[in-house]
């Protein structure tokens, strides 16, 4: 069970905004965290105590679902070179995403966790990019188009 992902089906985000099955406060949070990204192993790691019985929960009520195994393909007859993993990309994204805190906390004080979460939660230099334009119109309000983007495009680099 460990390696499965989960998803909320619509009734499980009709349940975050209404609130009304009447979920245990550490029951509804796993529905929040439950993203169809994240593995039950990831969510364990998360410290949320009986992680399993709070997904037996959510899955009687048909508020989350598995998301199916993608079927594996039969490999090509020639297969080709596969280029090496960029074993950096983790350590330069993690340099990244703390640069970018950092930097953004001055600006959002208490709220630079919210302000930040996709920048965060990405999992890729690209993702971390993506997230960067969205924090730019946010930071735009705050000390106009042209700062803002100065701001931004340091921490593209």
């Amino acid at each position: 069970m460990s390696g499965l992902v989960f998803r909320k089906t619509e009734s499980g985000k009709a349940e975050i905004a209404q609130r009304q099955a009447g979920l245990a406060p550490a029951t509804r949070q796993l529905l929040i965290l439950v993203n169809g990204v994240d593995s039950v192993q990831t969510l364990l790691a998360k410290g949320l105590g009986d992680v399993r019985g709070h997904l037996d929960t959510l899955l009687s009520l048909r508020l989350i679902e598995p998301i199916p195994a993608a079927p594996k393909a039969a490999p090509p007859a020639a297969t080709p070179p596969v280029p090496a993993p960029d074993t950096d990309e983790p350590q330069r994204l993690l340099a990244l995403q703390r640069r970018a805190y950092q930097t953004l906390q001055p600006h959002f004080g208490p709220d630079t966790p919210t302000v930040a979460q996709d920048l965060l939660a990405a999992r890729s230099i690209a993702q971390y990019l993506a997230s960067l334009d969205a924090i730019q119109a946010k930071l735009a309000i705050y000390m106009g188009r042209k700062q803002a983007e100065r701001e931004i495009d340091a921490l593209r680099h």
